[in-house]
């Protein structure tokens, strides 16, 4: 995992982080069900704010920081982040899908008589009915 994070005030004297995050997680492939290695990337753009007025006089270019404690832990931050960067489903390049659980391929017989040819028959002697 590679973080990169610049903390500062900007014009307006907000507290700002800005940065980027990047990384390989695990996810479990929709197809195979077998873990895939995606990338995260996530860029940081926050304003550190105590309260919702805050929030609310906030540029649209920063995503808020709501601090609920004076201290706040980095790494679960960052890891915030990079969940929200994710897709929602991973898939391999190249998985192989079983499709056969076990069961043989069964192929139409030639000497087999079709049980629904009685009916056949039955649909023919309709349409003979005098009128």
């Amino acid at each position: 995992m590679k973080v990169s994070l610049d903390f500062g005030k900007d014009e307006q004297r907000f507290r700002t982080i800005q940065g980027s995050a990047k990384g390989h997680v695990f996810m479990t492939c929709q197809r195979c069900l077998e873990p895939v290695e995606v990338a995260a990337e996530a860029t940081v753009n926050l304003a550190v704010t105590l309260n919702d007025d805050q929030v609310k006089k906030l540029p649209r270019i920063y995503d808020p920081l709501l601090l609920e404690e004076e201290e706040i832990e980095l790494a679960t931050m960052i890891e915030e982040e990079l969940i929200l960067s994710l897709p929602p489903f991973a898939y391999h390049d190249d998985c192989s899908v079983q499709t056969s659980f076990g069961e043989k391929e069964t192929t139409q017989s030639t000497d087999k008589p079709n049980p629904f040819s009685v009916l056949a028959q039955l649909k023919a002697g309709n349409s003979k009915k005098p009128n």
